[in-house]
């Protein structure tokens, strides 16, 4: 299975959920998988075919 992880939050992708995540197809023909969570979380920038943005890592509150 090429590209098993997820470029945003780093999700392995395994053959039982395959079917769940979302592929996204570049222009050079090379084909990135995006997991659910990732996918509901920048659906309208995969819509608008705009570049997809890394979710912040969490804050600590002290």
């Amino acid at each position: 299975m090429e590209n098993a992880v997820c470029p945003l939050c780093a999700r392995h992708r395994t053959p039982g959920d395959a079917l769940t995540w979302s592929s996204r197809h570049e222009p050079d023909g090379t084909i990135t998988w995006i997991c659910p969570t990732c996918t509901r979380a920048q659906l309208w920038r995969i819509e608008a075919l705009l570049p997809l943005v890394p979710p912040e890592p969490a804050r600590r509150v002290a």
